[in-house]
C-alpha cells in the first residue's frame, strides 16, 4: 500500500498493521509512544498470547496459551507434545485475528527444556514468518 497525501495531511500510509510499542519509550522527536507495525506488530502479539497464563489477565479468564498448565507434565510422549502444539495453535488462531495457518512445532532438548516453533502467515501477506521459544521450567 502506498502512502496517500490530501491537502498535506497523510491519509493512507504503508503499514498495514500498528500496535502500541510495549516498552513505552518516547518518540525522539514528537515524545509520543513509538509503535511498531505490520509484522512486528503481530509477532509481538503471538508472544503475548504465549506467555500469558490462565487467569492472569483481569476480566478475561480464558485470554493466553495458558502454557504452565500444559507443559511438564506426566505425559511427555510425542502424542501428548501434539497435543499442546494444537492447543497452542487454536490459541492463537483465537486471539490474533491477523494471522492464519499457524503452525507450531516441538522439540524436547532435555527434562526440563523444549524449543518451540510457531510458523504462521500474516494476513494480506505471502510470506511465512517464524517465532522460536525455548520453554524452561522453572520453580
Amino acid at each position: 500500500m502506498a502512502q496517500y497525501v490530501n491537502n498535506g495531511k497523510t491519509v493512507a500510509s504503508e503499514n498495514i498493521y500498528s500496535d502500541l510499542n510495549l516498552s513505552f519509550k518516547s518518540h525522539p522527536i514528537t515524545g509520543d509512544v513509538t509503535r511498531t507495525t505490520d509484522v512486528d506488530a503481530v509477532v509481538r502479539s503471538i508472544k503475548n498470547i504465549v506467555s500469558t497464563n490462565a487467569y492472569e489477565r483481569p476480566f478475561k479468564p480464558n485470554f493466553g496459551a495458558d502454557i504452565r498448565s500444559m507443559l511438564f507434565e506426566l505425559d511427555t510422549t510425542m502424542f501428548g507434545h501434539g497435543r499442546v502444539a494444537q492447543k497452542i495453535a487454536n490459541k492463537i488462531e483465537t486471539y490474533e485475528p491477523r494471522v492464519s495457518d499457524v503452525q507450531i512445532s516441538l522439540d524436547e532438548v532435555n527434562r526440563n527444556e523444549l524449543n518451540m516453533t510457531i510458523h504462521f502467515k500474516v494476513i494480506n501477506s505471502i510470506n511465512v514468518e517464524e517465532i522460536q521459544y525455548v520453554l524452561t521450567r522453572t520453580r
